[in-house]
């Protein structure tokens, strides 16, 4: 199996690197970078977080099948 493309916790904190900024404006959220000045309208709040709810849902569901695996050996 190959590597993650899942976001992991690579600083053993609950504090990811910011690499990336949320905001939200008038009930849309919003990507935006560190030392940019650009933006991108993600969607509305209600679809963005069901949305990335089945991302994390999903980088838990990969990481605890590829722990299975390195048990098995």
């Amino acid at each position: 199996m190959g590597k993650s493309d899942c976001p992991s916790n690579q600083r053993g904190d609950n504090h990811p690197k910011e690499d990336l900024v949320f905001s939200m404006i008038d009930g849309f959220v919003l990507a935006s970078w560190p030392g940019t000045t650009a933006s991108v309208k993600l969607g509305n709040q209600k679809s963005v977080i069901a949305t990335m709810q089945d991302f994390l849902s999903q980088c838990e569901l990969g990481e605890r099948l590829s722990n299975a695996k390195r048990i098995q050996r």
